[in-house]
């Protein structure tokens, strides 16, 4: 009897210990995962951002898995540019933590980094200098009517379209946009296609005017010269991308091999094609900003090393 009760305590104390060492461990982890996060909040403060990450990283591995680490985290992948990954995990936080201030951050967040066009286009503060709102409608001149709803609309969507990586471009390089009823209400010369670029201004007309002859622009033909324009634009803002000596042997590299008549729908590859490099460099981004035409799906075909190089060069791959 004094045997069993001897085991039964050695049982029990060894239960009790197994029991503390438990709690024991599991305190030191709440600990260490309190301790990351606070040490990954100063990292990120003093914007040390790839050390918060692992810090953030860290505490959600060792069980916090609280909304605002979460958050954090997403914030430290997008500080880095590292926005594949923060998209997923402002997903996480807006889906399942819903009413919560951190869902409402990350739901903001999410639209701003998918489409910063449409977030700016969402915001009550219309007073806002981002590139959205700085598309001006020119009042007509010559007795010439408004410029339709249809063409605003066109040029508009085609902005909140593009990728983001595109958008910030234009946003920071200061690029406007100005729609016109016809290039005759902005430029006494004429004008034959439906944008044309001046300066850091992408210029649309709805319809083309010459003499008492008027020639509607379709809302396929604005959008496709409207986003030609983006495509230089977007070249000069980012140092002359054609000049690069990298573009430059992409673009020989790919010129070896490219099938007879060509010029037909590259009419800039024709001789003397003195600015076939850039003209075809504004083809290939205008297709990545979402064009379709004949001109970027022919480029966009046929050039694809030279493609892949912008992509690389522009970060459009996050």
């Amino acid at each position: 009897m004094h045997r069993l009760r001897a085991r039964a305590s050695v049982a029990v104390t060894a239960s009790l210990a197994a029991l503390l060492l438990s709690l024991t461990l599991q305190g030191a982890a709440l600990a260490d995962r309190d301790e990351d996060y606070e040490l990954g909040v100063e990292a990120y403060n003093r914007g040390n951002f790839p050390i918060a990450n692992r810090y953030f990283l860290d505490a959600i591995k060792e069980g916090n898995s609280k909304a605002i680490v979460m958050l954090y985290l997403a914030h430290s992948y997008a500080a880095q540019g590292q926005y594949k990954l923060a998209l997923p995990v402002y997903r996480n936080i807006h889906d399942n933590f819903k009413g919560t201030a951190e869902a409402a951050q990350a739901g903001d967040c999410v639209v701003r980094l998918e489409n910063p066009a449409a977030y700016a286009a969402g915001r009550s503060d219309k007073t806002s200098t981002t590139f959205y709102y700085r598309i001006k409608v020119i009042f007509p001149k010559a007795g010439h009517p408004a410029v339709s709803k249809p063409t605003i609309t066109t040029v508009q969507k085609a902005v909140t379209t593009m990728p983001r990586a595109i958008y910030q471009i234009l946003d920071s390089g200061q690029v406007k946009v100005t729609v016109a009823y016809t290039a005759k209400n902005q430029f006494p010369n004429t004008v034959s296609g439906a944008a044309i670029l001046s300066g850091k201004t992408i210029c649309v007309f709805e319809k083309l005017v010459a003499g008492k002859s008027v020639k509607p622009f379709s809302p396929v033909e604005i959008r496709e010269a409207f986003l030609m324009q983006v495509g230089q634009v977007v070249s000069d803002c980012s140092g002359g991308l054609s000049r690069d000596p990298d573009f430059h042997n992409a673009y020989m590299i790919d010129s070896r091999e490219l099938p007879d008549g060509i010029e037909n729908t590259l009419p800039f590859l024709a001789p003397p094609a003195n600015n076939a490099a850039k003209e075809m460099c504004a083809a290939l981004i205008a297709g990545l900003s979402g064009g379709n035409s004949k001109v970027t799906d022919c480029a966009t075909k046929n050039f694809p090393k030279t493609r892949a190089w912008i992509i690389n060069k522009l970060r459009l791959q996050n």
